[in-house]
C-alpha cells in the first residue's frame, strides 16, 4: 500500500488513474499486474477509467474513489482552516526574550545590586525588552517596585543605576521616588533623576513637568553647589522644553562664568526659542548638541535635534 502524501492533490490523482488506464491499454506488464491485484475480475486492457480510479484508491488504503477524494477534500480543508505558522524569531527577539526573563528572575529573587548593574545596557535592547516585560503586568510592576525600593539603597552607585533604570522602565507611579532623588545627597542621583523625569527620548514622560519639578530643576540650573547638577539641569529643562527657564538661562548666560555651563545655558535658550540666533552662535551651539550626553551617549542630543520648539514671540534680545 501507498502512502498519500503530506499534501495530496486529487488532481494529481486523477491524472495518476488516467496514466494507468493508457498503460494497460498500451499492454505494459507493470500496469496490467497492478490492475489484478486490485481488481482480479477486471480485464486491463479494456480498463474504464472509474475502474482505474478505483485501483489508485486501493493502492493508496481506500475502498473506493469516492473515499479517496472525501479524504484528500477534508484534509486540504483542514490545512485552510489552520491557524498560520508563527514566523520564527529573530535573533533580537530571541535577545529580548532572554533579558526579560533574566530581569525579571533578579527582581523576585530581591538581588538589586545584580540587577542594576544587569540592566545597563543599550538603549535598543532595553527598550525591546521593555515591550516584552509589558506583556507580563504584574511581573513587570514587581520589576519596577525594585528599582524603586532600590532609590532607598545605602550607597549611591545603586541609587544612581536605579534613577537610571526608571529613565527607561518609569511611570507614573514611579515618579515619586524619582522626584524625591532630585534632593538626593549624591549630585550624580540628583541630576539622574531630573534626567529620569524629563527626557522624552528614554522612556513614557508627561506632555509637561509638574510645577514643583518644574521649580525644582529651574533652582537646580541656577543654583545648586555641584557644577555637574547644574549642568544636566539646564539640559532637562531643554529637554521637556520648559519655556519658564528661558529668563533664569538668560541670567546664567549674562553671567555665568564657566564656559561649559554658559554653553550649555545658551543651548537650551536655542531649544526653547525655535533655535533662532546668529549664524555664529548656531555654529558653536551645533557642535555643542553634537556632544555626547553622560546620561545615554547620544539618545537625548539626538532627540534634542529633533524636537526644537517654535519661538513664538520672536527672536530673543540678551540682556
Amino acid at each position: 500500500m501507498t502512502t498519500l502524501p503530506t499534501r495530496p492533490d486529487i488532481g494529481r490523482l486523477r491524472r495518476e488513474a488516467r496514466a494507468l488506464q493508457r498503460a494497460c491499454q498500451a499492454c505494459e506488464p507493470a500496469a496490467a499486474a497492478r490492475v489484478t491485484s486490485a481488481l482480479p475480475d477486471a480485464t486491463p486492457r479494456e480498463l474504464s477509467l472509474a475502474k482505474a480510479q478505483a485501483v489508485v484508491a486501493r493502492d493508496y488504503g481506500f475502498a473506493s474513489w469516492p473515499a479517496l477524494k472525501a479524504a484528500v477534500e477534508a484534509q486540504r480543508a483542514a490545512e485552510l482552516e489552520a491557524p498560520p505558522k508563527a514566523a520564527p524569531q529573530s535573533a533580537a527577539d530571541v535577545d529580548a526574550e532572554r533579558l526579560a526573563a533574566d530581569w525579571f528572575a533578579l527582581a523576585e529573587a530581591g538581588d538589586l545590586r545584580r540587577l542594576a548593574q544587569a540592566i545597563q545596557a543599550p538603549k535598543g535592547r532595553l527598550e525591546a525588552a521593555r515591550e516584552v516585560m509589558r506583556r507580563d503586568r504584574s511581573r513587570y510592576l514587581a520589576f519596577q517596585q525594585a528599582l524603586v525600593d532600590g532609590m532607598q539603597a545605602r550607597h549611591p552607585k545603586l541609587r544612581y543605576l536605579c534613577a537610571h533604570a526608571l529613565d527607561i522602565f518609569g511611570e507614573a507611579w514611579t515618579r515619586p521616588a524619582l522626584i524625591a532623588a532630585m534632593d538626593d545627597t549624591a549630585p550624580k542621583v540628583r541630576w539622574m533623576a531630573m534626567h529620569a523625569l524629563s527626557c522624552h527620548a528614554c522612556g513614557d514622560k508627561p506632555e509637561k513637568l509638574e510645577d514643583h519639578v518644574r521649580d525644582r530643576i529651574i533652582a537646580a540650573a541656577i543654583g545648586d553647589p555641584n557644577r555637574k547638577v547644574r549642568f544636566h539641569a539646564t539640559h532637562a529643562l531643554a529637554a521637556a522644553n520648559v519655556r519658564a527657564a528661558i529668563r533664569p538661562l538668560l541670567e546664567v548666560r549674562a553671567h555665568e562664568t564657566d564656559t561649559k555651563l554658559r554653553d550649555a545655558a545658551r543651548y537650551a535658550l536655542w531649544r526653547l526659542t525655535g533655535g533662532v540666533g546668529s549664524p555664529a552662535r548656531a555654529a558653536r551651539e551645533k557642535a555643542l548638541r553634537q556632544s555626547p550626553s553622560p546620561a545615554h551617549p547620544g539618545d537625548c542630543e539626538a532627540e534634542a535635534r529633533s524636537s526644537q520648539s517654535p519661538d513664538p514671540g520672536g527672536r530673543l534680545q540678551e540682556r
